[in-house]
């Protein structure tokens, strides 16, 4: 491609892919040694949580019924508590992002601090020098489970990070589990997974490798949430779903994260939006500043995305999948969008970051703007 050249860093991990394969979880928890699980399950996931307690036998140690999204202090403290009395050495996580971002919260807390993400040379790496380490076995399609960010909410203020302690050893995707996840929570969570695919593309540490992992992730997941509009246990779909999410996933993994997650981390953090239909709402409306700046990766996003605009496309996916891409439809007023666009803190970005940009990018997503469709006053680009 004739690339000038670039740095890529691949992050240590093992994925367990296919239909049944929950039944693999306690032997690949055998495989890392550990002998102490914890096992944290959604409320949902309750029936596989209980596959796994039986099959873990011995290995079983104790379990956490019921997570709370954006990962509440209290919850992480009582989490760390109970991973502490029981002795846990390994946590199987079992539900959505709100799962597996708990057990990042007790994970981050055992072992010695990591070193940079960019940089494999130090620290301990998923529990290899003494920490918890993590199994995930994701059913919904967030992504997190492939990467090293950790999020937790304290005072209504939202603080993520990276740290290699947290990056799941194992990861399990059966798509039987999401067989039957209701359809608007399938279309919220591919939103999700289609955020990670775009904003991996464009932070300061994305490279040909991500782009293309990236853009592989977002043709999946825009084939797989058309299949499930029509069949929604469409067993195919979910496997192109969870394959997308594991890809974007890894892709923003490495590429970190930009002005579009660190929008939406605010949002959720300080007024509690719930994480996904966020992503929907605020992803178009950065993408319509930003994809123009990265020519190459926006053509070929809107090439996996079979459309002629990217920030449209979005849109136009988003609302035909009954996903809100209006944060006042979330339950955000004006004023605390007017608010939120004071509050943010500039970031890396492939345009600069002015008061300005972040409040435009916020009233046209609290609007439910359709990018292209100018408004008064509005900088169109």
């Amino acid at each position: 491609m004739g690339e000038s050249g670039f740095v890529h860093t691949f992050l240590p991990g093992r994925v367990v892919f296919g239909a049944g394969t929950l039944d693999q979880v306690a032997g690949e928890v055998e495989l890392l040694g550990v002998r102490r699980a914890l096992v944290v399950a959604t409320r949902s996931a309750r029936d596989a949580a209980d596959v796994v307690e039986v099959e873990l036998g011995d290995r079983f140690a104790g379990r956490i019924d019921g997570v709370a999204q954006h990962v509440p202090t209290e919850v992480a403290e009582a989490a760390r508590d109970k991973a502490r009395e029981i002795g846990a050495d390994g946590i199987v996580a079992i539900g959505g992002g709100s799962a597996i971002g708990l057990a990042k919260a007790v994970a981050l807390t055992t072992g010695p601090a990591s070193g940079p993400v960019g940089g494999l040379t130090s620290g301990a790496v998923g529990g290899a020098s003494g920490g918890v380490v993590i199994v995930a076995v994701p059913t919904t399609y967030a992504g997190s489970e492939m990467t090293p960010v950790w999020g937790e909410t304290a005072g209504g203020s939202k603080t993520t990070g990276t740290d290699l302690r947290v990056l799941p050893r194992v990861v399990v995707y059966d798509p039987v589990l999401s067989q039957h996840l209701p359809k608007k929570v399938t279309a919220a969570s591919v939103a999700n997974a289609i955020a990670h695919c775009v904003e991996a593309v464009w932070t300061p540490k994305a490279d040909p490798i991500t782009e293309t992992t990236a853009v592989e992730g977002l043709r999946v997941l825009t084939v797989g949430l058309n299949q499930i509009l029509s069949d929604p246990i469409d067993l195919d779909a979910r496997s192109n779903l969870l394959y997308g999410a594991c890809l974007g996933g890894s892709a923003l993994a490495t590429a970190g994260t930009g002005l579009h997650h660190k929008l939406c981390h605010l949002l959720g953090g300080t007024y509690n939006l719930p994480h996904a239909e966020t992503h929907a709402a605020v992803l178009p409306q950065v993408a319509h500043f930003n994809a123009p700046a990265v020519p190459r990766a926006k053509a070929r996003l809107e090439e996996a995305l079979q459309t002629d605009e990217l920030a449209g496309g979005l849109f136009d996916l988003f609302a035909a999948a009954g996903v809100s891409t209006s944060l006042r439809e979330l339950g955000l007023s004006r004023e605390q969008a007017e608010e939120a666009a004071r509050a943010f803190q500039p970031t890396a970005n492939p345009i600069p970051v002015t008061e300005e940009l972040v409040e435009e990018i916020l009233t046209r997503a609290w609007a439910g703007t359709r990018p292209g469709s100018p408004e008064p006053g509005s900088r169109e680009v």
